[in-house]
């Protein structure tokens, strides 16, 4: 499965939580408490071999996964590539705990800045703040999977995954038209 192929109405899973690259920062300046610094390492560990054999089952028209360009990154990618828009619902996005707080610190890795200029010509952001931009554009260590596929696909996908225990899967947006873009809700 390429990132080129999404098609409009169809919608965004992202099969892991966002913020390992901000998290790995904080461990190395020793700002994280054990207990987060062992949940994003676990995270990091986990491959994604288990959402990539069940989504051989559905109707994926797009996959990417989520790593060093950070979401909007990859995302980019993916809307250009098949010349659509996307829309995301920044409330839907799944964060690992702690990240937005350790965001709001700057406690951010330079790659994440230059995610954010990458995408600035694509990605309409509306009233996000920058540090909730740099959110979306921190860069992932083995981050998890983007997936586009039809709503009902999607939400069967979606609830396969968490039966298996990946609790923090979910439907982060949907393709709204065509001309490559990506618009933050």
């Amino acid at each position: 499965i390429k990132n080129k192929g999404a098609k409009v109405g169809e919608v965004l899973v992202l099969t892991k939580p966002i913020g390992t690259g901000i998290i790995s920062t904080g461990i190395k300046r020793g700002l994280v408490e054990e207990k987060i610094a062992e949940q994003a390492i676990e995270l990091m560990s986990s491959l994604n071999k288990v959402p990539a054999e069940i989504m051989a089952k559905y109707e994926v028209s797009s996959c990417t996964d989520v790593t060093g360009f950070g979401l909007m990154g990859h995302l980019k990618e993916m809307v250009e590539s098949s010349n659509v828009t996307a829309e995301i619902s920044f409330d839907t996005i799944p964060f690992l705990d702690t990240v937005k707080e350790l965001a709001a610190a700057n406690i951010i890795p330079g790659g994440t800045y230059n995610n954010r200029d990458f995408v600035d010509h694509v990605v309409d952001f509306g009233k996000l703040s920058r540090t909730s931009q740099l959110l979306l554009c921190d860069a992932q260590t083995s981050g998890g999977l983007l997936v586009c596929l039809p709503p009902d696909q999607a939400d069967l996908y979606v609830k396969e995954l968490k039966k298996l225990g990946m609790k923090e899967v979910t439907i982060i947006g949907k393709i709204i038209h065509e001309g490559s873009g990506i618009v933050i809700k």
